[in-house]
C-alpha cells in the first residue's frame, strides 16, 4: 500500500504516541495515587543517582563506569566518567575500582562513593553485547574516529579495526570503539585512559544525539528493548522507562559529561589513575547534589 501523504502519516503515528503516552501516565497515577500529568512522574526522587557500567567478557570487571544523577528539580543530568584504572582502598590485592563489581553491588557503590562522595542508589550492568544491539537498535551513530584502531586478542576474542575520520558506526564497530586501548604495536592515545574516556565521550554524545532526535523517538521501543535484554538491573522497567523518558524531557542540552580528574601513574610495576582528592570534591559540589532530597 503506498502511502499518499507522508506528513499525514507522521502525525497519525505521534497522535498515537501521544495517546498511548497518556494512557501510561494516567495508569502510573492511578497506582501511585500521584496527580496525573502529561509528561509522567517518572522517579520518585528529585535526585536520583546511580552507575552504568559496561562489563567486560568474562563479567568480573567494568571496563566502563559511569556514575550519572538525574535531576528532576534543576532539569539536568550530570555524568562522571571513572577510569577503570582508578586507585582505591580496599581489603583485595587488585587495588583498581573495576574489580569491585565481582564483590557485588554493594561493594562497588561503597567503592565509588569513596572516590566521590556520592553513594549511587541502583545499578544498570551492561555487556558489549548488549551495548552492540542498543546501537543497532538505534541505527547506528555517527563517531569521528580520531586515530587508527587496530588490536587483536584472540582470548578474548576480540578485533579492532577502524580507520580514522568521521563515520557510521554500527553496533559492532561501536563496541569496538568503546573497547580500544592500544594498538599492537603498542600506540594509542597520546594522553592514555584520559584520551580514550574522552574518545568514549564523543560516543556518548553520539548516542544522545540520536537517541534525542526524532529518528530516536520512533525507534525509541527497540532501543528500550535491547536495554532489557541485555542488562542486569534493580531497577523496575516502570523505573527504567521513567528515566528514559525524564531524560528525554531534559533533553540532551542540559546533559553534563565529566571525567575524575587525576593522573595516571605507576605504583609498584602498576599502572593506576590516581584521582585528585580536592579537584574531585570541587567537581562533585559544582555539579552534582550531595544530599539527595
Amino acid at each position: 500500500m503506498r502511502i499518499k501523504s507522508p506528513l499525514r502519516f507522521t502525525i497519525l503515528i505521534v497522535t498515537i504516541l501521544i495517546v498511548i503516552w497518556m494512557f501510561y501516565n494516567f495508569i502510573i497515577a492511578l497506582q501511585t495515587g500521584e496527580k496525573f500529568s502529561f509528561f509522567g512522574n517518572g522517579l520518585s526522587e528529585n535526585v536520583h543517582t546511580f552507575v552504568v557500567a559496561g562489563v567486560d567478557e568474562d563479567g568480573y570487571r567494568t571496563d566502563l563506569i559511569l556514575l550519572c544523577q538525574v535531576n528532576r528539580k534543576d532539569k539536568k543530568v550530570s555524568v562522571l566518567q571513572i577510569p577503570r584504572d582508578t586507585k582505591i582502598d580496599n581489603k583485595r590485592n587488585d587495588k583498581k575500582i573495576n574489580s569491585a563489581y565481582y564483590s557485588g553491588f554493594d561493594v562497588m557503590s561503597g567503592e565509588i562513593e569513596q572516590v566521590t562522595g556520592l553513594e549511587p542508589e541502583n545499578y544498570v550492568m551492561v555487556g558489549f553485547d548488549g551495548f552492540c544491539d542498543i546501537v543497532d537498535a538505534l541505527g547506528g551513530v555517527t563517531v569521528d574516529v580520531p586515530i587508527r584502531m587496530q588490536y587483536d586478542d584472540p582470548a578474548q576474542n576480540l578485533k579492532i579495526d577502524l580507520q580514522p575520520g568521521k563515520q557510521k558506526l554500527d553496533g559492532e564497530q561501536a563496541e569496538m570503539f568503546m573497547r580500544f586501548r592500544k594498538n599492537n604495536d603498542g600506540t594509542g592515545y597520546p594522553e592514555g585512559d584520559v584520551g580514550r574516556l574522552a574518545a568514549q565521550q564523543t560516543l556518548y554524545d553520539a548516542v544522545a544525539d540520536k537517541l534525542l532526535s526524532p529518528v530516536g523517538l520512533f525507534r525509541a521501543p527497540a532501543v528500550l528493548s535491547a536495554v532489557k535484554k541485555n542488562t542486569e538491573t534493580d531497577f523496575s522497567g516502570f523505573e527504567i522507562f521513567g528515566i528514559m523518558k525524564d531524560v528525554m524531557i531534559i533533553g540532551k542540552d542540559n546533559i553534563e559529561i565529566f571525567t575524575l580528574p587525576g593522573q595516571g601513574k605507576y605504583i609498584g610495576n602498576i599502572s593506576y589513575f590516581v584521582h585528585d582528592k580536592a579537584a574531585t570534591q570541587q567537581l562533585i559540589q559544582e555539579n552534582f547534589v550531595l544530599d539527595e532530597e
